[in-house]
């Protein structure tokens, strides 16, 4: 990936993200996703990422996620944060930056631009309603020393009552925080990459979370990812009742070539899902 230059972040707005940032889930169409298979460079993408996968990522995704040495720049970072954005989109968010929020979980959090987008919009709620907001807490962890380095350099809170915290951490392994410690948590592209251990991981974000959990994961089959059509069963199965499930492309579809100005990634279908928990426990009850 190359340096980013003014003109490919225009490019970005241009997505309309600004004045919708819901746009990918009418952009989405099932006819649509067929039609792919016509666009060559989505084609050509998809098989360049096929084979070009890297054999220890395939092997064991979490050993290289844990081993993995990869700083990034800052107008790499910023592109990547407005770029993901489109697959990303702030589906029930809404329930963050409402009073009784306290405490919110990114797993998986990567280099933090995600976490970034989440206090954003937290912040751009308070601010469009005219209210001081409340002391926020959001922690992102990941297995990777080296991103979670790079989320602690480039993120910033966008408000002096929301605070921003990374650590190592292995999910699924299990986090030293108590049961239904976060009202909500974040697994964007989290449950992807996990194959054996899914299950854990999904039953230690069962335990951690209080009231709601997003979600965003792919839904093609790659070397190295698992895709999960059935993953709103499993969240049904751990007391998540899901409110909202939408199918997305990973950028805006066009019948040929990309619409990205980095070409970064295949027109690859994702879902988004907010699984609501069934019983949520009191927040005077945690606290």
């Amino acid at each position: 990936m190359r340096i980013p230059t003014p003109a490919d972040f225009r490019e970005l707005e241009s997505w309309g993200l600004l004045a919708d940032p819901m746009a990918a889930v009418s952009d989405y169409s099932d006819e649509r996703a067929r039609r792919r298979e016509d666009n060559e460079r989505h084609c050509r993408a998809r098989a360049e990422y096929e084979a070009n996968a890297d054999e220890t990522f395939v092997a064991d995704s979490q050993a290289y996620y844990r081993d993995l040495d990869r700083p990034i720049d800052r107008t790499k970072w910023a592109y990547l944060k407005r770029r993901k954005a489109w697959f990303h989109p702030p589906v029930e968010w809404g329930r963050f930056a409402a009073p009784g929020t306290s405490r919110i979980l990114d797993a998986g959090c990567g280099d933090g631009d995600g976490t970034q987008r989440v206090a954003d919009f937290i912040a751009g709620r308070w601010r469009a309603a005219g209210y001081d907001g409340f002391p926020l807490e959001i922690v992102g962890a990941d297995l990777s020393a080296s991103r979670i380095e790079n989320a602690r350099r480039h993120t910033e809170s966008p408000h002096e009552k929301i605070t921003l915290r990374f650590e190592q951490d292995d999910v699924a392994a299990g986090l030293d925080y108590g049961d239904d410690f976060f009202d909500y948590t974040l697994a964007m592209g989290f449950f992807e990459v996990l194959d054996e251990r899914f299950d854990d991981a999904l039953s230690e974000l069962e335990r951690l979370t209080a009231h709601g959990l997003y979600v965003r994961d792919i839904l093609e089959d790659y070397p190295g990812l698992s895709a999960r059509p059935d993953l709103d069963d499993a969240l049904a199965e751990r007391g998540f009742d899901v409110v909202a499930r939408h199918r997305i492309f990973e950028e805006p579809f066009t019948e040929s070539g990309t619409e990205d100005p980095l070409a970064v990634w295949p027109m690859n279908v994702h879902q988004v899902l907010f699984g609501a928990v069934r019983d949520p426990v009191a927040h005077d009850t945690r606290y």
